[in-house]
């Protein structure tokens, strides 16, 4: 005869898998507790190591709508939940063809799962190369060294490239503000020309597009009037005093501002080519850090893609908390 002796942190955890179940993400049952789940584990770590809640609001509201507008599948379409008694445990994100896996703590157990998980029910958000095959791509902090170690083992590759996460806190910054001469800095609040803002922020990240009637379709930008985060988060951009231009906007940047947690994340960010390299990137950062300051904000967060704008970001004031690396496989 054979006795098996349990823990009792055993039982509740096998209690927990027992009771575990999957749902798909929707946005009128799901944002809200989504929500509080990225920040109570914020709050609990006591840095970004998953999303925070701003950029799932950017990726539900402002992101969706592009996504809908460009005829690609809708990221949020691709995300979901692990739920047990005591509500979320860990969720699946997505962000384009990229996704990452979140667990709550103490459950860093569910991860291989989940990624066995979202390589079946996510495969469909990634595009199919000329043979058929497909490159999956998940993303991994550093900080967490057991998501990169479980990817490792499963197979995939790390992309030599890397995304930073970038802070600041606001109220110890020695922050100050100047624009270069023929230049304004303006909040969005100062400057009632929508059209123009957002027209802008799309040509900085697509120079091919730049003429002088160029619009840009709005409804990725009214689309984020809808958060609940809208109402205490801000604009920021610059004007050229010299254009001749009807759009004499030449950077931009939005700042999601989220009072329970204290933090803020500027997404997005941009300058057209043509003004690039004068300083308008800094003034347009600094006049964001200023303004959280004077709200209260403990941290402002920005993500930097490769070396060179994660120098931009230091140049600054900005630390790096965390390194997000990008893991690939081909399927198929």
């Amino acid at each position: 005869m054979c006795f098996v002796f349990y823990t009792a942190a055993f039982r509740d955890r096998l209690r927990d898998q027992v009771h575990m179940h999957t749902v798909r993400f929707e946005q009128n049952r799901d944002l809200g507790r989504l929500e509080d789940f990225l920040r109570r584990k914020f709050l609990q770590d006591g840095r970004a190591l998953s999303w925070l809640p701003q950029r799932l609001h950017d990726i539900v509201y402002r992101v969706g709508a592009q996504e809908e507008e460009d005829g690609t599948q809708r990221s949020s379409d691709h995300m979901y939940l692990w739920e047990d008694d005591g509500g979320i445990a860990a969720c699946i994100l997505a962000d384009g063809e990229n996704i990452y896996a979140c667990t709550g703590s103490g459950r860093e157990e569910l991860y291989p799962s989940m990624i066995r998980f979202a390589e079946r029910e996510c495969l469909s958000l990634f595009t199919p190369s000329e043979d058929g095959s497909v490159k999956f791509w998940a993303a991994a902090g550093d900080r967490l060294p057991f998501m990169g170690e479980t990817l490792a083992g499963m197979g995939y590759s790390r992309y030599p490239a890397e995304e930073y996460l970038n802070v600041i806190f606001p109220s110890q910054a020695d922050t100050y503000l100047r624009v270069p001469e023929g230049f304004r800095f303006l909040y969005g609040e100062e400057y009632p020309g929508e059209a123009n803002k957002w027209s802008a922020l799309r040509l900085g990240f697509h120079p091919e597009w730049d003429s002088p009637g160029y619009r840009a379709s709005m409804g990725p930008y009214d689309a984020r009037k809808s958060s609940s985060m809208y109402p205490d988060s801000f604009e920021c951009l610059i004007t050229d005093s010299g254009s001749r231009e009807r759009n004499d906007v030449c950077a931009y940047c939005f700042v999601y501002v989220d009072r329970k947690s204290g933090t803020a994340l500027i997404e997005p960010l941009s300058t057209r080519e043509r003004y690039r390299g004068r300083g308008l990137g800094t003034a347009l950062v600094r006049g964001a850090v200023l303004r959280c300051a004077k709200l209260g904000i403990d941290r402002c967060y920005v993500d930097s893609f490769g070396e060179d704008r994660r120098r931009f970001y230091e140049n600054t004031g900005f630390v790096t908390e965390d390194t997000t690396a990008f893991w690939y496989r081909t399927m198929g």
